[in-house]
């Protein structure tokens, strides 16, 4: 039983501060190499990795800051109790994956890096001033989950230099479903701890009977879809 809890404690801490995130960024990174049939430098799969954790602990540490001793939210709370020690490591983390994008990206992947980051730098700032009133425009499981597989497939796509057939497009589309759809599945989880601390998800906006909803058919679309395409590529 101890060795349960301290497993299910590391589980936990892994998830507090995005380990498994950026695990799951480089499985998908894996996979867009293989899939595009391009080369995979290991230094990218380095500013993959810290490029996804600077992004979701700048979130975390947004929504820490907003809700301060106050917030119900575990990961919240830890990021508001520990910032002084995580925004040395979070500063440091992004002026080393800069370095690296800079000295060793092609330039197209900069540039189309910079204006991925610029969107995500506007977007926190339109968080932050409407965070008394966020309307669902500002839908963060979406904007997450576009600027997750957006920048995941960034450089891969640039590295194929020519058009991604119809069925890669199509994989893309589903990746930005799954990881909005689990988006919508935390935002239900957590749908009391963000109406106590006044944060708006998928689930406070809409409800949970429209989130499960939701789910199901984004899960559904993207079967059918993978079965579509499985079924039909077998008679090629």
């Amino acid at each position: 039983m101890e060795n349960k809890s301290i497993q299910r404690q590391i589980i936990q801490l892994l998830n507090i501060f995005s380990v498994d995130v950026v695990v799951g960024s480089i499985m998908m990174g894996l996979y867009a190499t293989r899939i595009l049939r391009v080369q995979d430098p290991l230094w990218w799969y380095l500013v993959l990795a810290l490029s996804v954790w600077v992004m979701y602990t700048a979130d975390h540490l947004l929504d820490a800051v907003q809700g301060k001793e106050d917030t119900t939210i575990e990961r919240h709370a830890i990021h508001f109790k520990y910032r002084k020690r995580i925004i040395p490591v979070w500063i440091g983390a992004a002026l080393v994956a800069g370095a690296i994008a800079i000295y060793k990206l092609d330039d197209e992947i900069i540039y189309a890096g910079l204006i991925l980051g610029l969107l995500v730098c506007i977007y926190f700032i339109l968080l932050y001033y409407n965070r008394k009133r966020r309307p669902w425009l500002l839908q963060k499981e979406l904007f997450i989950a576009l600027v997750y597989v957006g920048g995941i497939w960034l450089a891969p796509l640039v590295w194929h230099a020519t058009r991604p057939s119809s069925v890669v497009l199509l994989i893309i589309i589903n990746m930005v479903l799954l990881a909005w759809a689990e988006g919508i599945v935390v935002s239900w989880y957590e749908r009391q701890e963000d109406l106590q601390n006044s944060h708006t998800s998928f689930t406070t906006l809409f409800g949970r009977k429209a989130a499960k909803m939701f789910v199901l058919i984004i899960l559904a679309f993207v079967v059918l879809t993978a079965g579509y395409h499985s079924l039909f590529s077998s008679f090629e």
